[in-house]
């Protein structure tokens, strides 16, 4: 027996009230279309475990969608191996298919390492900085490669509301603008649009779902995630949730009453994407933050030949990144010397 809004529900009833909420969430925003090949993101925890498993049984009902996984493995030891495990034996038992990107192959290094060498230059970004903005990188990449038309994340209503707020708080309209269930910008031919099918599912829901279906027995936690800013807010979050029922819901309402009115000042919205200056790939700016990030690391290799033929917008973003790690690590004046030589980064 759960407690949902208020009122209790055995089992079976609340596993159709939680199939209908997804059902209307889905017609609401209009997340997929009539045919579909969607790609679920999936870490193996409970969020992205419950989506797989909800997707696939609509999909008996959706007869012109496909749906299958798609695994980002960042390389965090001691942490991902688990979640991996237990995502292989939920797809297998699904019989959907299983896609695997990874740090390590792509960029050469595990997040523990990234996180590492980033400590020994001297950045002072958070580990989920580095994760989130290398995983989305590594997303897209993945979704094309499959042929998905769609990626859906299992990002849910405590998520979104906590994003929220960590925006509100940085003053980032901009940012607050993409928080819809659609994920947007999203105006560029190497793009692929990212929808929230759990937008207003509670945590509590999806973690329920996923031990009630047997999805889910482990509770880990990610080393890194008590270093985030969002772990205060979520606590925040909850516990006023818990001192005023009601509190999240609230805090999605204002969420959706601001995309409003940042919509009609045509604060940001779904604007074309610029073409990566150096990877190509979609990109908020001229250059990329996965490719910034790279050259902070010392991780990517730039000949000075490219350096020199980039937009000077391009160009002046790039020679920021390489100050922003070159006089940490140098110890002073010759900061700018490493790309004069011939390459920036190293690797």
């Amino acid at each position: 027996m759960s407690r949902i809004g208020g009122f209790a529900l055995c089992e079976r009833h609340f596993d159709e009230y939680f199939m209908k909420k997804l059902r209307r969430t889905i017609r609401k925003y209009r997340l997929f279309r009539s045919r579909e090949r969607i790609a679920v993101a999936v870490s193996g925890g409970k969020d992205s475990l419950a989506l797989l498993h909800a997707l696939h049984r609509l999909r008996r009902s959706a007869p012109g969608w496909e749906v299958a996984a798609l695994h980002v493995d960042e390389g965090i030891r001691g942490y991902r191996e688990y979640s991996r495990r237990r995502l292989e034996r939920v797809a297998s038992e699904l019989g959907v298919e299983l896609h695997v990107i990874s740090f390590r192959e792509e960029l050469g290094y595990t997040l523990d390492e990234i996180v590492k060498l980033g400590a020994e230059r001297g950045l002072k970004y958070k580990p989920c900085t580095y994760c989130g903005v290398f995983r989305r990188y590594l997303m897209n990449i993945a979704a094309r490669r499959m042929g998905a038309t769609v990626v859906a994340t299992a990002h849910n209503l405590d998520d979104i509301v906590q994003t929220f707020l960590l925006n509100v708080i940085g003053n980032d309209w901009v940012k607050v603008s993409r928080l819809g269930p659609v994920s947007g910008p999203a105006r560029h031919p190497r793009f692929v649009r990212k929808v929230k099918p759990f937008y207003e599912h509670l945590e509590k829901e999806t973690t329920l779902y996923a031990v009630l279906h047997g999805l889910y027995t482990g509770f880990e936690e990610c080393p890194y995630a008590r270093l985030s800013p969002r772990w205060q807010v979520r606590r925040m979050i909850n516990q006023l949730d818990e001192a005023y029922p009601g509190t999240k819901h609230s805090l999605l309402n204002s969420l959706l009453s601001a995309l409003e009115i940042l919509e009609k000042a045509g604060v940001a919205g779904r604007e074309d994407l610029y073409s990566c200056a150096i990877c190509g790939e979609p990109s908020a700016h001229p250059v990329c933050r996965a490719c910034l990030l790279r050259l902070e690391l010392g991780i990517m290799e730039l000949p000075r030949e490219k350096l020199e033929a980039l937009p000077e917008e391009a160009r002046r973003m790039v020679l920021a990144a390489l100050r922003r790690s070159e006089p940490r690590r140098r110890g002073g004046g010759d900061a700018m010397n490493a790309h004069q030589g011939g390459a920036t980064g190293s690797g």
